[in-house]
């Protein structure tokens, strides 16, 4: 079965996820949890305006709400990654605490996406958020 368009994005990403966390645990307990929240998202901001200068131009037109709406994302994303390194300095492991706050978070979205953007909710997106939940118990549980 050949992958769909998006899916080598989407792969590739989740190697960056991946990175991230091990990278965020490394830093946790190093430095407080603000302060860390806060150089992890400059650097982010630094990379993304180099690849908004250097990078490649895509042809999608900026509106009022992208930006909102882009900028609400920033905003839980700050909240999280705060709250991220404040559970890994108080000893989360990575395994748990990148699966409780992804794996929720991914789940939480494709529970709430069909009412929001009217996607599928269909028995096999169902089926993926349970098992999904469950490997998120078992890895949270993890001594």
């Amino acid at each position: 079965m050949p992958l769909a368009p998006w899916t080598v994005a989407a792969l590739a990403a989740s190697l960056c996820f991946g990175a991230h966390y091990v990278l965020l645990r490394a830093a946790s307990g190093r430095i407080g949890d603000a302060l860390g929240g806060f150089v992890l998202e400059v650097a982010a901001a630094v990379g993304l305006l180099l690849l908004f200068v250097l990078g490649p131009k895509d042809n999608v037109a900026t509106t009022t709400s992208g930006l909102v709406w882009s900028s609400l994302s920033g905003l839980a994303i700050t909240g999280g990654v705060t709250l991220l390194f404040m559970s890994l300095r108080l000893g989360g492991p990575v395994a748990g605490t990148g699966t409780i706050a992804l794996g929720g978070g991914v789940a939480l979205a494709a529970l709430v996406a069909p009412f929001l953007f009217a996607e599928s909710l269909t028995p096999r997106r169902l089926l993926g958020v349970g098992l999904g939940l469950a490997a998120t118990l078992v890895l949270a549980s993890e001594g």
